[in-house]
């Protein structure tokens, strides 16, 4: 609001929404429907983006402090561990006594081996 008001044009914020806090899903720690219109509420520009697509972010933030005085977020929807399949699926592969759920890669540690297998379908040899 304070941003807004004070209309600080050159402020951007990108806020990463992958559905995933520490504690757990987003949706179970703090409601956080319908960011689009809360920010709109309190004066901002926003804009929604795939997270993963370099074009989107990049057309999103050239219409930084371009429009008019007013601040500009960027919401970028990602998916937790994009492009690692045992991340994006949640399965702790050498912790394997944990349940399988999105949020196990938000705070746990890489083995040596689940580091080779994140690079290396990264790297697309997978």
């Amino acid at each position: 609001m304070f941003a807004a008001h004070h209309r600080l044009g050159h402020l951007t914020v990108v806020l990463d929404l992958n559905g995933q806090q520490a504690l757990g899903r987003t949706a179970d720690v703090l409601d956080s429907s319908n960011l689009r219109q809360r920010w709109d509420a309190f004066g901002w520009r926003t804009a929604e983006v795939d997270g993963h697509s370099v074009d989107d972010l990049v057309g999103a933030l050239r219409t930084a402090g371009t429009v008019d005085a007013a601040p500009l977020i960027v919401l970028a929807r990602t998916v937790f561990g994009k492009g690692v399949s045992y991340m994006e699926a949640g399965v702790p592969l050498s912790q394997s006594h944990l349940p399988v759920q999105a949020v196990n890669w938000h705070y746990l540690p890489m083995s040596a081996d689940e580091y080779a297998i994140a690079i290396g379908e990264l790297e697309g040899e997978s």
